[in-house]
């Protein structure tokens, strides 16, 4: 994809449109690390396609009003498939089954707020250290014992299992503050002599 087909991706949905433009998406195979994942001799793929959750001069129509029906969803379906078909030309043929998920649909399954299955956007502003909020954005909260993970946290969504090994890491270092403190002690001595040393 160009960065202008990027661009598209990312700008059109927050206006309510869908991409019709030559769609940018993501393209996931898992059953290249994990063939446990299908029957021998056959894959499962995953395409992530940014649409809008409410489209626009749709309101009122479709699930919960959003606009969204099944004959819309399968058509922007169609439309990732073509576009997928140009690199993987023998992919029309290949599919035995598919199910495609409006941002309505995916809303209404996970709860998830606008059908975003990262639960907040995934912007400059919302991304790192500012994930979800600056004061956040360490997985603690301002309530004792109280942690944050899942897809609003560092890295994000798409079920790589990183925020809840990264609240454990958080909530690990919490049950230990003196072994965590010598350890913070000895990487903060290690930085120093690397630095002071790299100057000689």
């Amino acid at each position: 994809d160009s960065v202008k087909h990027v661009e598209i991706a990312h700008t059109q949905p927050a206006i309510g449109k869908i991409p019709d433009a030559d769609p940018s998406m993501y393209v996931v195979v898992p059953t290249m690390r994990d063939p446990s994942m299908a029957p021998p001799g056959h894959h499962t793929v995953w395409i992530e396609f940014f649409a809008p959750y409410q489209i626009e001069n749709a309101e009122g129509t479709g699930l919960n009003g959003t606009g969204w029906t099944d004959e819309l969803k399968n058509q922007v379906g169609d439309r990732c498939i073509d576009k997928l078909a140009e690199y993987a030309p023998n992919i029309k043929n290949a599919i035995i089954g598919r199910r495609v998920e409006s941002p309505a649909e995916l809303g209404e399954r996970l709860g998830a707020f606008k059908g975003n299955c990262y639960h907040i956007d995934m912007t400059l502003d919302q991304m790192i250290f500012f994930r979800p909020l600056p004061e956040l954005a360490n997985y603690k909260t301002p309530i004792e014992g109280l942690y944050l993970t899942g897809a609003g946290t560092h890295p994000g969504g798409s079920i790589s299992g990183m925020p809840g090994r990264n609240t454990a890491r958080v909530f690990m270092h919490s049950q230990q503050p003196i072994a965590q403190f010598l350890a913070d002690v000895t990487n903060s001595l290690k930085s120093t002599a690397k630095s002071v040393f790299r100057g000689h």
